[in-house]
């Protein structure tokens, strides 16, 4: 077998039987990304027992992960450590001016089910960054119903309280905190990485800025640093969060024939770093 070729079913085997460190990294392997897997699955009946015994005894160990970067992005701050990652799956939404069709385009927020993706993140950073592309040719979430017809594991929900983005960690199975953030850093994707068919929507929106975010400062007088010291049992340890690997989510350079609200699908992986470990 090609080595190319190898680090398929190796990968497939590993998150399948990946065994989680706590609960909240419980592997999740979505069915659209199983069929990337599909033109070598055939290749692993051919192999030797111990040759299978060893590709199924990964465990999911999160201790050297591997967060995507771009330029002028800025890194993780020392001392911090993993404590989730996800696939965010929703759409950017909008504002506009429809008595100017020369208008910008105005955010107005963002929307999105969060999806568990820890373990695939250290264990296959390849095929993690696939992920966002994959997640946006789906059809939008409701609510937490599945994002791939296999099950996926939904970390919480994305969403704006005021002009605070919103990380709500928080479902009917788990509790890993709420999270209130302000903007840190804003980096757009640079164009020799954005590829029609990948990380370019069917709409031809163009992927979204990657982000760094901070957790707000339970003692600030800002608005999310207000809300966050009122979270009691949701508080989170997350210090910053990364919006990276986007898909889709830009508007059209104008308002021209666009309605005063729209919303345009996106994709993006989020991690979350903490000061407490994972």
């Amino acid at each position: 077998m090609r080595p190319s070729l190898l680090f398929l079913p190796t990968t497939l085997f590993t998150l399948t039987n990946s065994l989680a460190i706590e609960k909240r990294h419980t592997r999740a392997w979505p069915a659209s990304i199983r069929s990337f897997y599909s033109a070598v699955y055939d290749r692993l009946s051919t192999l030797p027992p111990e040759t299978l015994s060893t590709l199924t005894s990964a465990t999911c160990n999160i201790a050297n992960p591997s967060m995507p970067t771009i330029p002028n992005l800025p890194p993780v701050t020392e001392g911090l450590t993993l404590y989730h990652v996800a696939v965010g799956r929703g759409t950017q939404n909008y504002t506009c001016n429809p008595t100017d069709p020369n208008a910008i385009p105005v955010a107005a927020g963002a929307k999105a089910t969060l999806y568990n993706t820890t373990c695939m993140s250290c264990l296959a950073p390849v095929a993690m960054s696939k992920l966002a592309a994959s997640a946006l040719a789906m059809p939008t979430p409701q609510g937490e119903t599945p994002l791939f017809p296999a099950q996926a594991f939904v970390s919480g929900q994305h969403y704006f309280t005021g002009p605070a983005p919103t990380f709500n960690l928080h479902t009917n199975t788990h509790n890993y905190g709420i999270q209130f953030a302000s903007l840190l850093s804003k980096v757009p994707v640079p164009e020799n990485m954005i590829v029609p068919g990948q990380n370019v929507g069917k709409d031809g929106s163009r992927p979204v800025p990657w982000l760094k975010l901070s957790s707000a400062n339970a003692l600030s007088d800002t608005a999310p640093g207000v809300l966050q010291q009122a979270l009691g049992s949701d508080a989170s340890p997350v210090k910053e969060l990364y919006r990276v690997n986007t898909a889709g989510g830009s508007p059209p350079k104008t308002c021209d024939g666009l309605a005063k609200n729209f919303e345009v699908e996106y994709a993006a992986e989020y991690w979350f770093w903490g000061s407490t470990g994972s």
